[in-house]
């Protein structure tokens, strides 16, 4: 019985570590995310306090709107072939609702943006974002091969 519960107790502080492992990755991403946008933007102060939020604030509904998609639209896909031609059509309807709802998502963000920084600003973030998303994949892919 001892022995149960110190298996038990190591295998939890495994898995902590490796949960706080992963939050403290994704707080050094975020952080480079930050000063990798200021930089690319120009961000003045006042900007960033302004912009910052509602960055924030679209990444949050944006990953809750991606979620609830791959949760029941993608994982449909995996037994497409035993769905009815019925179920198919419901599928595609959703799906399309899905990305209609990603369109009208975007709008209301560039709409929320405009407020805060410059058309050219908004333009200058969605290469930033590339940017920064194709270098984190090569940094990533570095790191794995290093580790191989």
């Amino acid at each position: 019985m001892n022995r149960k519960k110190i298996i038990i107790t190591l295998c939890l502080l495994t898995l902590s570590f490796f949960a706080e492992a992963q939050d403290r990755d994704t707080e050094q991403i975020e952080q480079l995310k930050i000063a990798f946008f200021t930089e690319k933007l120009n961000l003045s102060a006042k900007e960033a306090v302004r912009f910052w939020p509602v960055y924030n604030l679209h990444n949050k509904r944006y990953e809750e709107l991606r979620d609830k998609e791959w949760s029941t639209i993608k994982s449909k896909l995996e037994i497409i072939e035993t769905l009815s031609q019925k179920e198919a059509e419901v599928l595609l309807d959703n799906y399309m609702s899905y990305k209609q709802a990603g369109v009208d998502y975007r709008e209301d963000f560039v709409k929320n943006l405009k407020e805060v920084i410059t058309s050219k600003q908004i333009m200058m973030l969605k290469k930033a974002e590339y940017d920064f998303n194709k270098k984190l994949l090569k940094q990533y892919q570095s790191d794995k091969s290093s580790n191989e």
